[in-house]
């Protein structure tokens, strides 16, 4: 047999056998647990937890069973973000406003080429770049962005020409006084969620997990942290904002 390994950080596993508590109320033991001793995780998947309900005699059985059979494992949630990347929708929300490239590239202060690549191609790009874009365009950052399992077609060029006035010049100014900011782990504290556990769910290792969350931050791309709020089950605005 082949020996088991932690998909954090490969570390062997072992089975321990525990008993777990259900509500608060019932007990049922000798319940096997494979588990990392290094990073102290234990693999308990959704269908083990369901066996142990329906093995109790609680009096809201049902409506706990509901609950976790809603319920996603780390790897589950890890599974379907792998299918997905992000797709913008800059193009649209320009010609809405009937706004051009040149446009957002002057109040953005970068280049126009720039721009019609992050667009057309969809380049990656910062989180930073992109809470900017939404400011500059007055809409929510989900609108700007979305996961998709398909790129839309983006490759339609602009036609509008805007001039350029007072009050442009003015958004270009505070935007470069502003900043993003990271709350991944005032997130993390509230759901009682450990950067181990995001780690494993967005498919990361630990380490970068950490760098991603304590270093890194606004450099961030926006695909991660699109997971990141995905897999948190929190809106992206909650976990990035521009000061």
């Amino acid at each position: 047999m082949a020996e088991r390994r932690c998909p954090v950080c490969g570390g062997e596993l072992v089975t321990v056998y525990k008993t777990f508590e259900v509500d608060g109320k019932d007990k049922v033991e000798n319940v096997p647990v494979i588990m990392c001793p290094k990073c102290n995780i234990s693999l308990v998947n959704t269908d083990l937890l369901i066996n142990i309900t329906e093995r109790s005699k609680l009096e809201n059985k049902d409506e706990i069973l509901e609950e976790l059979k809603e319920a996603k494992t780390d790897e589950e949630i890890r599974n379907v973000l792998e299918q997905y990347k992000a797709q913008n929708h800059i193009r649209e929300i320009l010609n809405e406003k009937k706004l051009s490239y040149h446009w957002l590239a002057y109040v953005l202060n970068i280049s126009s080429s720039y721009i019609r690549d992050i667009v057309i191609n969809n380049r990656a790009i910062k989180i930073k770049t992109v809470l900017k874009i939404a400011y500059a365009l007055g809409v929510n950052t989900n609108e700007l962005y979305t996961l998709e399992r398909e790129n839309k077609d983006t490759s339609k060029s602009l036609v509008y020409i805007c001039k350029l006035n007072e009050r442009d010049k003015k958004l270009k100014e505070e935007l470069k006084k502003l900043n993003a900011k990271c709350y991944i782990e005032d997130v993390l504290k509230e759901k009682d969620i450990q950067e181990i556990q995001l780690a494993r769910r967005i498919g990361v290792s630990k380490q970068s997990m950490h760098k991603m969350i304590s270093v890194t931050k606004e450099n961030m791309t926006v695909e991660t942290a699109l997971k990141i709020a995905y897999a948190l089950n929190v809106d992206i605005n909650r976990i990035f904002t521009l000061e």
